[in-house]
């Protein structure tokens, strides 16, 4: 009897370890520190993309637009807002860092005009909805209902995103080998007066690294090529090429 009770414990807590190591923090997912920065590369190398996070000054000066907008959003934004500016899917998500995870306020979606102009739409997040949980796992679902900021007709317009951990993978990038990566589906209906779009798109993230790679609404694919973060971080979980190149400092400003 004691044998038994003692391998029933053994097996229990060797069950509570696997599952504790199969959730991870959202901040391993996603370090959220003012100065960290990700380069991507798409896959023929045409193109390059930046991934920053910078102050809540710098993202509202990123969206220089929008100047009226500014003023609504930085009147509600807490002190310790950072904001993850993207290149890769042309938005700006001001964020802060919850018990319950990274939790997002405002999105900024920018689009460049015919005539070359940017236009920027935001959409502002009630309450708890978070960017990415505290606790990532497999099957993990989690979802979120933006509001178009302006008057009556704009907030009628809604963003309503869908967010899924796919799977756990082993995947090689640019950058080189990363181990317990997460695939995140982020499924989005964009409801207005003319009717409802459906778009889908994908993002990897390493644990102690952040994004890896992005499959874009456009079925681009995206790879980090260079990153620097503003904390050291254990990097047990990926391994790098030989030839690690010096990350070029690059402007935050919207490129055409």
């Amino acid at each position: 009897m004691k044998y038994l009770k003692m391998k029933l414990t053994i097996r229990f807590i060797c069950f509570l370890g696997l599952v504790i190591a199969c959730q991870s923090i959202a901040q391993d997912y996603f370090p959220l520190s003012v100065g960290n920065t990700w380069i991507f590369h798409s896959r023929d190398g045409s193109q390059e993309r930046l991934i920053k996070i910078v102050s809540q000054e710098e993202g509202l000066e990123i969206n220089r637009n929008g100047r009226k907008q500014n003023r609504k959003i930085q009147a509600k934004l807490d002190s310790d807002t950072v904001v993850v500016y993207d290149q890769v899917n042309s938005r700006a998500h001001f964020l802060i860092r919850t018990p319950k995870g990274l939790k997002q306020s405002y999105m900024v979606q920018y689009k460049k005009r015919k005539n070359g102009k940017i236009k920027s739409t935001v959409y502002t997040y009630e309450l708890e909805q978070l960017f990415l949980p505290q606790l990532v796992r497999p099957e993990k679902k989690w979802n979120t209902s933006g509001h178009r900021l302006g008057g009556k007709k704009a907030k009628a317009e809604t963003l309503d995103t869908r967010f899924k951990v796919v799977s756990t993978e082993t995947l090689k990038v640019k950058s080189g080998l990363f181990h317990r990566v997460m695939r995140i589906s982020e499924e989005s209906d964009h409801l207005r007066k003319a009717g409802k779009k459906t778009l889908l798109n994908y993002i990897w993230l390493a644990p102690n690294i952040g994004p890896i790679r992005y499959k874009t609404i456009n079925e681009e694919i995206f790879e980090l090529t260079e990153h620097r973060l503003a904390l050291g971080v254990e990097t047990k979980d990926y391994h790098l090429p030989t030839v690690w190149g010096h990350l070029k400092f690059q402007s935050t400003r919207l490129r055409n």
